[in-house]
């Protein structure tokens, strides 16, 4: 899959229920003005997260959620949303043109520009109990070259809608449905040869969770179910081939206690379990890849003087295959992300997400990735935005001997009309190395975007 966007799951952090409440629904509600930045609400220490979400900062180059970094006291240019009943609906557009070196993601493919269309709505309730919020965020991707085989030109789409029902003051049950539309990454090992385009894929996840507060210590209790199926491949000569192979459900579970140390330190620890069952038995290469998972973490939730807020968590996570012949995976994970304001006009933010995904590699068990990654925001004036990001991924699939680590980085500029209207530009640079041949490249590209929102 292509790499995490974060495009990352949207709901607060667990270890103190009153948290939870939306901050858009909670700024409505105290009258202030809206978050300075909306990805605060991402719950990126999510235990049992969809089965191919995507890795932390990989969101098509070209879509981006809502951003209103980095202005401590409140963007002026922030948007104020409309009013539509007891909600507030917080729309944009992103239309952007682009230019890659390497799309296919591989070394010695031509190069292409392209072009991206990125809808996006943001909900939030505004009520005195309970809570509804909803991030959808959406694309397409149309590349001008016809030389790319296969055609990267790809829809995107990633919905989360959270609902929270306050049982009492110190009981919450809450809800959860998302979905992920979206193709491996050009250059992945799982695509088929011969593919005339990328075929889709699709997540549909549904959690139902309860939380429990005795005075300072809280209790969370999750349990998830997610189906992943993939659409068949289209390949050059007409013909199709199926990937039912790769469709599988995963159900899973998780336990999260947490101590209000004082307001701005709350540590926890986390255990979950799942286990993921596939359509078929064996797959193309007649191995059996049902599977069990577990992981235990340990970290906290922090808001120290307002300056430094977030969670982090380490852990260690493992997945036991039924196929004899497929290696267990286990290894030390980080998962959290953490916000530094280091001055009024300066914001920096480190994410960190790990995760097995499933591969259809032969002798592979699963894909072992890790990922971590620093974006640095910075007010030349209240209207003109600079960013800097840099991140470095690796890809494990164990038992085949391939091996990957990804490393990119880039520089940006945000120049706000006004409320509604923006342009951005972007330069960023991808090069990944590989134990094996063919899966190496360097990549350049130039985007150029206007957004518009409400």
């Amino acid at each position: 899959m292509g790499a995490t966007l974060p495009a990352q799951p949207l709901d607060a952090p667990l270890s103190n229920p009153p948290a939870e409440i939306h901050p858009l629904a909670a700024a409505l509600r105290r009258g202030a003005d809206l978050p300075a930045t909306p990805q605060e609400y991402f719950d990126y220490t999510a235990s049992t997260p969809p089965p191919t979400l995507l890795p932390i900062n990989t969101f098509p180059l070209g879509v981006l959620p809502q951003q209103q970094l980095p202005f401590a006291a409140g963007d002026p240019w922030a948007p104020l949303g409309i009013r539509a009943g007891s909600f507030l609906l917080l729309p944009s557009l992103d239309l952007s043109t682009a230019y890659s070196t390497s799309p296919e993601r591989s070394f010695g493919t031509p190069p292409s520009a392209y072009f991206v269309a990125a809808p996006e709505l943001q909900v939030a309730s505004d009520w005195e109990r309970h809570s509804l919020t909803a991030d959808i965020v959406g694309s397409y991707t149309w590349y001008a070259s016809d030389a790319l085989v296969p055609s990267l030109n790809a829809p995107y789409l990633n919905s989360k809608i959270d609902g929270r029902v306050d049982v009492s003051r110190d009981t919450q049950i809450l809800l959860e449905n998302r979905v992920i539309i979206s193709t491996d990454n050009p250059g992945s090992p799982n695509l088929q040869a011969q593919l005339a385009q990328l075929p889709p894929n699709q997540d549909v996840g549904e959690t139902l969770g309860l939380v429990q507060t005795f005075n300072r210590l809280t209790v969370t209790l999750k349990g998830t179910f997610d189906r992943a199926t993939y659409n068949e491949s289209l390949l050059t000569n007409g013909t199709t081939s199926t990937n039912d192979d790769r469709n599988f459900d995963q159900y899973g579970g998780s336990l999260r206690v947490g101590y209000e140390v004082d307001p701005g330190f709350k540590p926890f620890i986390e255990v979950a379990a799942d286990g993921r069952v596939h359509d078929e038995q064996y797959d193309r290469n007649d191995l059996e890849r049902d599977s069990i998972g577990a992981s235990v973490k340990v970290g906290s939730a922090v808001n120290l003087f307002g300056s430094l807020t977030g969670e982090m968590a380490v852990g260690y996570l493992q997945r036991d295959y039924q196929d004899p012949t497929l290696p267990n995976i286990g290894g030390v994970i980080g998962d959290g992300a953490l916000i530094w304001q280091a001055t009024p006009l300066t914001t920096a933010r480190l994410t960190a997400a790990s995760q097995i995904y499933e591969t259809v590699v032969d002798n592979a068990s699963g894909q072992f990735s890790r990922d971590i990654a620093l974006q640095v925001d910075h007010a030349f004036l209240t209207w003109l935005i600079g960013t800097w990001k840099a991140g470095y991924g690796n890809d494990n699939y164990l038992g085949s001997g391939l091996t990957d680590n990804r490393y990119f980085t880039s520089i940006g500029v945000t120049y706000k009309f006004n409320r509604e209207w923006q342009i951005r530009t972007e330069l960023r640079e991808d090069w990944q190395t590989a134990s094996q041949p063919g899966f190496a490249y360097t990549g350049t590209t130039v985007l150029f975007g206007v957004r518009t929102q409400r």
